[in-house]
């Protein structure tokens, strides 16, 4: 628990009580603050925040306290009920001083140890009571020990030097243990100076440390803070299984309800982002059309004062589209759309941000923190917060149940466990792939249908991660001039479309590709078509396929870039948000 911008905290054990220090901001200014270094004590917690509920503020930074001040609570992920626990605990008189959902963990532990119950059973019935997508981690005075929770969130312990060490990664520990074992899913813990007590959530039964996932913790200085990865992109493309969970626990439904209702009142309604986030408000337009039976319309947020702004009446509803939260494109296009009336729905990573200030009502990304230029997690991520704001639409529109609505967010976790396994083959047949086009100066990557936007995306990252001039074009617009430019030197990727209908203008393409010997690469669904370099990926359902089309060619976009030796997190001359 130790990436963040948003804010950094530590709780101290001092003599049977509790010294929290925290303050919001970066680690570094927050430690020069309240001194974060120079700490006496032989038991600690602390964490650094990305907000994913509740403003970066003092009040919402880890850690967070109980009403007896005794108990100490830090945690990563989201905790879906927490509204339904807190108005229980409330009632019982508990006080909250912020507005995170982790907080109600550490009242209701409290809660139960007052009743009567042990350490133990109050661990348990707190991971069994509150549900979502988590790990947490307690500081309880009263007996020096450490409590975690592991439910469905990583978390480690590292063993060192008369140390033990809890974590959300392996990597952070490296330079204090030896030894991690990672703890599977759905296990509590109980964490003293003399013993390490560990026991499945479901059954109750008794884990040894022996019984877990053992790693040797070993990695290069330059290879630590990036996860053990070479570099934050490949990392931030590996998390993004988890950042698509994260997603649907994120997004509250009350809010959800909220955005949908706006949208299908709407008179117009207008996706603007830039760059990625434009890509992805593309990818809406067909989400919207057929579950929401919405004709939205998407604009580049650098446009939009030039193109439509004249028409931005009340009655308008603009869906603004930005990873930070912060790109100078994107606020000012909605600030000049609210002077007209419009309505805004934000769709942002970043909760502190000044589009979340600016939105009516935003719905949070969820992906957690992104370092690398080129988007990755959070392209999907956004392409999964739209899926469930079309979905929901839908029931107003009467096109999509109550049912249908959550078996597309079962369908967004599904996708997401099968990319946690499909992604390390990918990346095995993509770095061969690499190796044979590393030296290719210009690539097309065509589609179309619902992926034709995901081949404008993949041209992009190109251009960002791998310095290719590439360039996304629709499946039939290929043979409408930029055929007569392509050769062996000159690599077509394609994207096999989705929809039955596209299929034999696919086909015919990849034919006169072949004809004319281009170095061709597909991307398909499960089978190969004809002769060419193919680069097969599951049949999920056509609404989740950009996702996957997308982390194929970011991991392709990825490997060129780091076959050559470049700066593929910092791309020269890009910035990660244009604020001006």
């Amino acid at each position: 628990m130790y990436r963040g911008y948003d804010g950094a905290g530590v709780a101290i054990l001092r003599g049977g009580s509790i010294e929290v220090r925290k303050a919001p901001g970066h680690l570094l200014n927050v430690s020069k603050t309240v001194d974060l270094v120079n700490i006496d004590s032989t038991v600690a917690l602390g964490h650094v925040r990305y907000a994913s509920r509740g403003w970066p503020v003092y009040e919402n930074t880890h850690p967070l306290l109980d009403c007896s001040k005794k108990i100490a609570v830090v945690g990563d992920g989201i905790i879906d009920n927490y509204e339904e626990v807190k108005s229980l605990l409330e009632k019982k008189g508990h006080a909250f001083a912020s507005r995170t959902d982790t907080e109600v963990s550490v009242h209701l532990l409290e809660e139960y140890l007052k009743s009567g119950y042990d350490a133990l059973r109050s661990l348990l019935e707190v991971a069994r009571r509150l549900e979502g997508n988590y790990a947490l981690a307690f500081l309880n005075a009263m007996d020096g020990s450490i409590y975690v929770i592991q439910h469905g969130q990583p978390l480690v312990i590292g063993i060192g030097n008369s140390c033990v060490y809890l974590s959300s990664d392996i990597p952070s520990l490296s330079g204090f243990a030896e030894t991690a074992y990672v703890l599977n899913d759905y296990t509590i813990g109980i964490v003293s100076t003399n013993a390490i007590e560990l026991y499945d959530v479901k059954t109750g039964e008794r884990l040894s440390l022996e019984s877990l996932q053992a790693k040797r913790v070993k990695y290069p200085p330059e290879y630590v803070d990036k996860g053990g990865y070479p570099h934050y992109m490949i990392k931030e493309i590996y998390e993004t299984p988890s950042a698509l969970i994260n997603t649907t626990h994120s997004i509250m439904e009350k809010y959800l309800r909220l955005a949908a209702m706006i949208v299908h009142g709407a008179k117009e309604v207008y996706a603007i982002g830039t760059g990625t986030s434009l890509h992805a408000a593309m990818v809406a337009t067909y989400y919207f059309s057929e579950l929401a039976g919405h004709v939205i319309i998407p604009v580049s947020a650098a446009e939009f004062p030039y193109s439509v702004l004249e028409n931005v009446t009340t009655g308008t509803v603009i869906i603004a589209i930005s990873q930070s939260g912060e790109t100078f494109d994107v606020i000012a296009s909605v600030k000049q759309a609210k002077q007209r009336g419009a309505v805004i729905v934000g769709v942002v990573n970043n909760v502190g941000s000044r589009l979340a200030l600016e939105s009516n009502v935003y719905l949070p990304v969820g992906a957690g923190p992104e370092m690398a230029v080129p988007a990755t997690k959070t392209f999907s991520s956004t392409l999964a917060s739209l899926l469930m704001l079309a979905s929901y639409t839908g029931m107003y529109s009467g096109r999509v149940t109550s049912k249908e609505y959550w078996g597309v967010v079962e369908q967004i976790r599904a996708t997401a466990k099968t990319l946690r396994e499909l992604i390390p083959m990918l990346e095995n047949k993509i770095t061969l792939i690499s190796q044979e086009i590393k030296d290719v100066e210009n690539a097309y990557v065509v589609s179309s249908g619902i992926t034709h936007p995901i081949a404008i995306e993949g041209a992009l990252k190109l251009k960002e991660a791998a310095l290719i001039h590439a360039e996304g074009i629709q499946l039939g617009e290929l043979r409408h001039g930029p055929l007569s430019i392509v050769n062996p030197r000159f690599p077509v990727i394609l994207i096999e479309p989705y929809e039955e209908v596209a299929q034999p203008l696919y086909i015919r393409v990849l034919k006169e590709l072949e004809h004319r010997n281009v170095r061709t690469i597909a991307i398909e669904l499960e089978t190969q078509k004809t002769k060419y370099t193919s680069i097969e990926v599951p049949r999920v359902s056509r609404h989740l396929y950009p996702i996957v089309a997308a982390v194929a060619l970011q991991l392709l976009a990825y490997h060129l870039g780091a076959i050559k030796n470049l700066p593929v997190d910092t791309p020269p001359g890009l910035a990660k948000t244009i604020t001006a």
